[in-house]
């Protein structure tokens, strides 16, 4: 029973993932059509770009954000020693670089954008960046900072879609000399996608390392099945989430 539900919900989603953005489309198509006077057709397209966004953080706030493991029993094959520091050093400067690269990715995209100072720009890139990752792994070692450092990341990933919208809508070209290079290809969504969806699972992986005692006591169990299938859950859902941004920009 519970797999048919799941298979079901699925299901749905993918049909809405395939549906909306041609619903999209053909309201693009409607108020192209009589461009010069007021359509409501523009605003139901202008509005539909934070339907995908919204969801998404929606989502990964229910879904993949609170992770709640079952505690195990110590084995003979847990991971501890330089092992484990090397493990969880390893995957808490990925994902501290990754949050603090992503949120940088957003200042310069609205720096350029509404500033359009290039010297502001290199000094906040070169002096500030380091020392952000750093401050950004301080938070991540506490359960309620690293929550709230997962919620930067999904407000940021709001703005990022708002922004590349906007771009797209009005066909805004940015100075290139300083801006990120992903705005140069077609499809920008996927590399912002690419992003969130990096720092979800190392988010992910980090949470499983710092659950519980597993630091303190410094012996991480292996994750069984159950526990892998929450990254294979994370990939599938942001993979909807590129088909989707694939069918609307085609």
């Amino acid at each position: 029973m519970i797999i048919k539900n799941i298979l079901v919900r699925i299901s749905i989603i993918f049909i809405l993932v395939i549906v909306f953005p041609l619903v999209q489309k053909q309201w693009l198509n409607l108020y192209l059509f009589d461009i010069n006077n007021f359509s409501v057709y523009k605003i139901l397209y202008y509005l539909s770009g934070l339907i995908c966004p919204t969801l998404v953080i929606i989502n990964s706030l229910n879904q993949f954000t609170f992770y709640k493991f079952n505690k195990k029993n110590i084995t003979n094959i847990d991971i501890s020693g330089i092992s484990l520091l090397l493990i969880s050093s390893s995957i808490l400067i990925i994902l501290s670089a990754l949050i603090s690269t992503y949120i940088f990715i957003n200042l310069r995209i609205l720096i350029n954008l509404f500033i359009n100072d290039n010297n502001f720009l290199v000094h906040v890139e070169i002096d500030k960046q380091i020392l952000f990752v750093v401050i950004t792994s301080i938070f991540l070692l506490f359960k309620k900072s690293k929550v709230l450092m997962k919620k930067v990341s999904l407000i940021n990933f709001l703005i990022t879609s708002i922004i590349i919208w906007y771009i797209e809508i009005n066909n805004i070209i940015l100075n290139n000399a300083f801006f990120i290079d992903f705005l140069k290809f077609e499809n920008k969504n996927f590399f912002n996608i690419l992003f969130i969806l990096s720092i979800e699972i190392f988010y992910y992986l980090w949470s499983y390392i710092s659950y519980g005692t597993y630091l303190s006591d410094w012996i991480l169990p292996r994750p069984d099945k159950k526990e892998v299938s929450y990254t294979l859950n994370i990939i599938i859902f942001y993979f909807l989430v590129i088909i989707y941004y694939s069918i609307l920009l085609k």
